[in-house]
């Protein structure tokens, strides 16, 4: 069986602070409360009826850059 979290399965719009436009991907749940939670995250929303701008390619390099911010988020709480 398989985990739903792992599937790709929700279209999120979100966009960063430093980012003038949003980003539309397909993306688990994992990866949507990864980026909502994110303090340099600005929009984060589940969205219906809209094309990803996204490739999974990109999603990929995102799910990088999250991991290392988590990494050194994590390191510093626990200094």
């Amino acid at each position: 069986m398989m985990n739903d979290s792992i599937v790709p399965s929700l279209l999120v719009k979100f966009r960063f602070i430093d980012e003038k436009k949003s980003e539309i991907a397909l993306l688990t749940f994992e990866q949507y409360s990864n980026i909502k939670d994110l303090p340099i995250t600005k929009e984060c929303k589940i969205v219906k009826n809209e094309k990803p701008t996204l490739s999974k390619r990109d999603v990929a390099a995102i799910n990088k850059k999250i991991a290392s911010l988590s990494k050194s988020h994590t390191q510093t709480l626990s200094e």
